[in-house]
């Protein structure tokens, strides 16, 4: 069966351009020109292995049209490329932000996209195949043992560490998963504190997991802020990272017990979320990309005090995007409300 991609762009041109070259490399290709004809589409379509989205379209752009997309069950799991002439930092991050995979900037050659479109398609079949392998695993009890692994990897210290009460806890989807949290008193007094979410699900993500775990220790156990310590993990994974086709976001942040402050940085959209007392929650926004995209990448850093009675809470995804019965997701609203609600509570209340 041909690999089947959906091309969601205005210009007529273009969109021929690509559904010709495409079609010629073998692959199923369905246009549409505006967001209506994409949803159209999406609800038409049994399976889709692609999408290359414009952000720039009449009526609904690319970002709301890929959130609307993400939040449909058959298609959540479908790779977005943007193609776009806005290639701003912010505008990269609310795509990524909206679920997409990659970016590509107007004007692109055409060799560039269709390497782009292989090494997906390539990386969604190694993702088929390690599913295999993980449902052999389980049924020989290995996934067990990795889970256990897993675990054991990210036992730390907790409670009363540098004058903060931390707690955390880990309870991946499926028996393994891409997340991590690693929690380490640090030399010269500080708390280095790590949360993680490596893309994907499973087998996959938590073999990454394990090297973004040792990287990261590494790295925040030698330089003095967390900016440079993703910066010099970001150079580190990324080969490995862009050759399983990962992305990995990550909060990384050191506490001062003398001055109660927390400097950090948030690559991508962890959810980091500040309540201070008497005032109500607000997310800590992103200060750089996911480590995977760039090899040269930077990440700036800001701080914010810890006073008596205030709370930081970091999270992965799961909690904002997790949905009820009825398929209604939790939301950032939703979150952010029911910290203000818990914010007073032990931080093993809060998390459990």
């Amino acid at each position: 069966m041909k690999e089947r991609i959906l091309v969601v762009e205005d210009d007529t041109s273009l969109r021929q351009w690509i559904d010709f070259e495409l079609s010629f490399d073998g692959y199923e290709v369905i246009q549409a020109a505006d967001g209506a004809q994409a949803l159209a589409e999406v609800d038409r379509q049994e399976s889709l292995d692609l999408i290359l989205l414009d952000v720039q379209l009449p009526g609904m752009d690319g970002f709301e049209i890929c959130s609307r997309i993400q939040q449909l069950p058959a298609m959540s799991a479908v790779p977005v490329i943007f193609l776009t002439a806005r290639a701003s930092l912010d505008d990269k991050l609310n795509g990524f932000s909206a679920g997409a995979v990659d970016y590509l900037t107007k004007p692109f050659k055409m060799a560039e996209l269709k390497a782009r479109v292989l090494a997906l398609m390539r990386s969604k079949a190694v993702q088929r195949s390690v599913g295999r392998q993980e449902e052999h695993a389980r049924s020989h009890g290995e996934l067990d043992e990795a889970a256990m692994i897993q675990r054991a990897l990210m036992t730390c210290k907790l409670g009363t560490i540098c004058c903060v009460d931390v707690y955390a806890e880990c309870s991946p989807a499926r028996s393994v998963g891409g997340d991590l949290y690693d929690v380490q008193p640090r030399t010269d007094g500080r708390l280095s504190i790590v949360e993680a979410d490596v893309s994907g699900k499973g087998l996959a993500a938590a073999m990454v997991t394990a090297e973004v775990r040792t990287v990261m220790r590494e790295a925040t156990s030698m330089l003095a802020s967390p900016g440079a310590a993703m910066a010099l993990a970001n150079r580190r994974l990324y080969d490995d990272l862009t050759g399983v086709d990962k992305l990995v976001t990550i909060f990384a942040a050191y506490y001062t017990p003398e001055t109660r402050s927390v400097i950090y940085a948030n690559a991508g959209h962890s959810v980091a979320i500040h309540k201070a007392a008497g005032e109500p929650a607000r997310i800590l926004e992103a200060t750089g990309m996911p480590l995977g995209i760039f090899d040269d990448a930077d990440y700036e850093e800001h701080v914010v005090r810890l006073d008596i009675g205030d709370l930081l809470v970091i999270c992965s995804d799961g909690f904002p995007e997790a949905s009820d019965v009825a398929e209604q997701m939790f939301g950032y609203d939703r979150l952010l409300h029911a910290i203000d609600d818990i914010a007073d509570r032990s931080a093993a209340e809060i998390g459990k």
